[in-house]
């Protein structure tokens, strides 16, 4: 297996553990967006006409003529940040899914107790022979069925949970399965990849990167906007090389 890949995955896992309480709490924050208007904002205004300053004067205007207050009827914003509450569905719902999955295909089944028996041998020490393995197969199925090490598919069961039990087939752990085949380490690797993105989004923690739809006033080149991860947004001409800050 590609021990980069892995590595890159257990840090893909490990992110969505590290924050997914910062992603609970984030339901009740306002919201960023991607790309932020600011690129666009000082640009068109450092370059504008009295008649467009003017025109986006009027329609700032009306936009706010238009807005509600909470205690009007009609549609009001919703208490919680949709794309959050989203995100934690999404990642939640498809690491599970992946843990059932790769617990179906890999995790042993625990032996399971002693069958009950019609008779009892005559002979009593064959009687008490057979007892004691009945007893020593019963503890080893409730032992093996308790074994905290196993993918439960009942009970609590959360993204942070799946995820570190993921985490743990990745480093190879040993416990009661066999090791993951090629195939299997891929699913786990793109799950981890795909919910690691979603939840640096949700959070505004990861880079992000956006081709701009207007071109630089100054040479017409492509704008690029930066930004993400703490970083202010910076907008960058690839043609001239001139760039706007916030």
């Amino acid at each position: 297996m590609n021990t980069t890949q892995n590595t890159r995955t257990d840090q893909h896992l490990f992110t969505v553990v590290y924050h997914w309480r910062d992603l609970n709490d984030a339901l009740a924050t306002r919201p960023t967006t991607w790309p932020p208007t600011m690129g666009i904002g000082i640009i068109s205004a450092r370059h504008q006409t009295d008649e467009d300053r003017e025109a986006a004067g009027y329609r700032a205007a009306a936009l706010r003529a238009l807005e509600r207050s909470p205690d009007q009827i009609g549609w009001t914003a919703a208490p919680l940040r949709i794309d959050v509450l989203d995100t934690i569905r999404t990642v939640e719902a498809g690491l599970i899914e992946l843990a059932d999955q790769t617990a179906a295909a890999i995790q042993h089944a625990p032996i399971t107790p002693a069958p009950a028996r019609r008779s009892w041998p005559d002979d009593p020490r064959a009687r008490r022979t057979a007892e004691a393995d009945d007893r020593r197969r019963n503890q080893l199925a409730l032992r093996q069925s308790k074994d905290p090490r196993r993918w439960r598919y009942t009970g609590q069961r959360t993204a942070p949970l799946a995820a570190l039990w993921l985490l743990a087939r990745t480093q190879g752990v040993r416990g009661p399965w066999r090791p993951l085949t090629n195939e299997e380490q891929h699913r786990i690797d793109v799950a981890a990849a795909m919910s690691a993105r979603l939840v640096e989004r949700a959070l505004d923690i990861g880079d992000n990167h956006a081709r701009l739809d207007i071109q630089c006033p100054i040479c017409d080149g492509p704008l690029d906007l930066h930004g993400g991860a703490g970083t202010a947004p910076t907008v960058h001409c690839t043609n001239c090389g001139r760039t706007w800050t916030q």
